[in-house]
């Protein structure tokens, strides 16, 4: 399956939390009784090679007709779950979303998804980037910055970030000092130079894993030090990078992640299903690995320990794990299911399961599933801090952010490094103008500016500024 590309652990993974979650609900005797959730996995590798796989499920024994009405079309699955990342899920969620197949993704961040009029039945079991945007800019609100800088990658994801940064910023006396989207090959020692020029001490990196490295590095390799570094959840989460030689000189790093829950069950049905495969790896039996795994192995997977597999980032697991159970709560109601069995005969519409999948509220391991008009779900983020200066080093949640039942946020001082008297870290384009003086604007930028002593028999009528 992964043989001719390169091989992904955390992919790999992803792949194995699905599988955990289907065989979960099969064996449950109450959710689906009597019905068995089958499923279809295709490694598209690429962007482009989306489409195959899109075509295949969106279609009615081998073929597709744009224009069948939707009480009549069957395609081939009634629901999608995937794929990761916002690029590859905008490239083909128009196809799927078209005939009203629910397409439950756990890694598409992207607010341009929660459109509902060009994507009316994608839903998500991870916050969207006007949330962690939003979370952001809490943070630098909360230690008083108000000039910072903001990088991202050439993607959608870092792109749409880039857009409502911008867009939230507006009147609340932020400004984005220094913007920039870095390609692979971009100058990265360059842009932390001019940022450094221009006296930015905040940075927010807003970019996928391989940009986010390549930041991080370039600025281990510039001697770019006691900066604040704002990380999305794509690098607040990259145990690699924590662990780069040299990280502990660029100074503070602030992450935002989903509250990190765990798939109970998971780490012992990993330890069990490699057990397996070794036993028959041992005995040579391919076609007995073939019908025992689904033919879910490769050259690559073998070789995975059971405890890499558990250690390994396991970030998405829990939206992951969501996703198959919003799938499978719908059904339940669309297949009007009892706790003996469910209506098994019942020709489920992919419109219906939507439908269902709307009006859910259930509770699963102690976390609210349920979306908004926009198929979002509620917010449970945790601010983390690393601890760069121990080895080995490590993560500690220092804040956390909900916006269910109702928005709260709190960041815990006492566990940041500038307590002890030690004064937060500076990050304002200009010093506030002591009493007699009057700001004068330099520049492009409301923060920027000069402190001018008032003529004498004048005064600011500091009213004027009152929001």
């Amino acid at each position: 399956m992964f043989s001719r590309h390169t091989f992904s652990k955390s992919g790999y993974q992803m792949l194995q939390v699905m599988k955990f979650s289907v065989e979960e609900i099969n064996n449950s005797t109450t959710l689906l009784p009597n019905v068995s959730l089958g499923y279809d996995i295709f490694d598209h590798c690429s962007d482009s090679k989306n489409f195959p796989s899109v075509f295949s499920f969106i279609s009615q024994n081998g073929s597709i007709k744009p224009k069948e009405k939707l009480n009549t079309h069957q395609p081939k699955v009634i629901a999608l779950t995937g794929p990761y990342g916002s690029t590859r899920t905008i490239t083909i969620a128009p196809l799927a979303t078209t005939d009203l197949i629910p397409m439950v993704n756990y890694g598409a961040t992207s607010y341009t998804l929660s459109d509902k009029l060009q994507y009316p039945s994608f839903i998500r079991t991870i916050p969207s980037n006007k949330d962690l945007i939003q979370m952001i800019l809490h943070i630098i609100k909360w230690f008083g910055w108000n000039w910072v800088a903001f990088l991202g990658g050439p993607d959608n994801y870092s792109e749409d970030g880039l857009q409502l940064f911008n867009k939230y910023i507006r009147n609340t006396g932020i400004c984005l000092g220094y913007q920039e989207s870095l390609s692979q090959n971009a100058n990265y020692s360059l842009t932390l130079r001019r940022i450094d020029k221009l006296n930015i001490n905040v940075i927010v990196v807003f970019a996928g894993p391989q940009y986010a490295k390549n930041i991080i590095k370039a600025a281990i390799a510039n001697n770019i030090q006691d900066k604040v570094w704002i990380a999305s959840e794509t690098l607040s989460t990259n145990q690699q990078i924590l662990r780069e030689p040299g990280i502990k000189t660029i100074g503070t790093v602030i992450g935002i992640r989903e509250r990190l829950l765990s798939v109970p069950g998971f780490n012992e049905f990993t330890r069990k299903a490699k057990e397996t495969t070794k036993i028959y790896m041992n005995d040579n039996v391919e076609s007995e690995i073939q019908t025992t795994t689904c033919n879910q192995d490769c050259e690559n997977c073998s070789l995975l320990t059971a405890e890499e597999m558990i250690h390994e980032d396991s970030t998405l697991s829990f939206a992951i794990y969501t996703a198959i159970y919003t799938i499978a709560h719908a059904l339940h109601k669309v297949l009007q299911c009892n706790m003996n069995e469910c209506h098994k005969n019942t020709t489920v519409k992919p419109y219906e399961l939507l439908v269902e999948i709307k009006k859910l509220d259930f509770l699963l391991h102690g976390r609210q599933v349920k979306y908004d008009a926009n198929g979002d779900p509620a917010v449970s983020y945790a601010v983390v801090l690393w601890h760069t200066e121990t080895n080995p080093p490590w993560i500690e949640m220092v804040g956390t952010y909900d916006t269910y039942p109702e928005i709260t946020f709190t960041i815990n001082n006492s566990l940041l490094p500038w307590r002890n008297n030690v004064s937060v870290p500076f990050s304002n384009c200009s010093v506030d103008c002591k009493e007699g003086f009057s700001k004068a604007p330099v520049g492009y930028h409301d923060c920027c500016f000069l402190c001018k002593e008032c003529p004498q028999n004048t005064y600011v009528n500091y009213s004027r500024f009152v929001i």
